[in-house]
């Protein structure tokens, strides 16, 4: 494939030299030269210094012919406005663009451009490390959508119920999926209607955004 990288920092450099590695033709912008000495030497790419959001720069990097463009500068809005300009003007698709503000990256996502949130993920991370399994609760961001997923143990006033029924208690929270005894996690299915077992853990699903 055919990649551009905008930004050799940590993350872009060590992106850019495993991408070369396997055999990817790898461009990559910094308006610093100085940071493509922390690329691998035996790296093969293009390196191109300059302005990471002008547009003459990106097209000496080869941005028109790109499969993939990888904004990860450590600046959010410079991160924002190569990633418009390559949707933009030069009308890609497959962009992906780092974010630290997880509002901007939430607001940037429901333009239709993924983007990856360190600070969320990060934040994910150290809660499921304070808490364990006792956090039942998991949002998730899909394109401007969030979706919040809790997993909820068997209770006395689900016995004899049937999964269906479950499901229709709420309009607003449905039945996702659910965890046996083995941990094995079987996606809810009408057709495959059955009666809670006191080993169940059931995970519902309910859109805040």
């Amino acid at each position: 494939m055919n990649i551009l990288i905008i930004g050799c920092g940590r993350l872009g450099s060590r992106l850019a030299s495993v991408l070369d590695a396997e055999g990817h033709y790898i461009a990559i912008i910094d308006n610093d030269k100085d940071r493509f000495d922390m690329l691998d030497d035996e790296f093969t790419g293009l390196t191109v210094e300059g302005t990471p959001i002008d547009i003459d720069v990106m097209k000496s990097a080869g941005i028109e012919g790109c499969d993939y463009v990888v904004c990860v500068t450590e600046q959010d809005n410079t991160n924002i406005m190569a990633a418009q300009i390559a949707h933009e003007i030069f009308k890609l698709d497959n962009i992906i663009c780092r974010v630290l503000d997880p509002v901007k990256a939430h607001a940037f996502e429901s333009l239709g451009i993924p983007t990856i949130c360190p600070t969320s993920l990060a934040f994910e991370s150290i809660c499921s490390g304070l808490f364990g399994n006792k956090s039942n609760s998991k949002l998730v961001h899909y394109g401007g959508t969030s979706i919040e997923f809790n997993t909820i143990p068997y209770q006395r006033h689900m016995k004899g119920k049937l999964l269906s029924e479950l499901n229709k208690k709420s309009e607003e929270h449905r039945l996702f999926a659910v965890i046996d005894s083995h941990n094995i996690i079987t996606l809810y299915s009408p057709s495959a209607d059955r009666v809670v077992t006191e080993t169940d853990r059931l995970i519902f699903a309910h859109v805040v955004l």
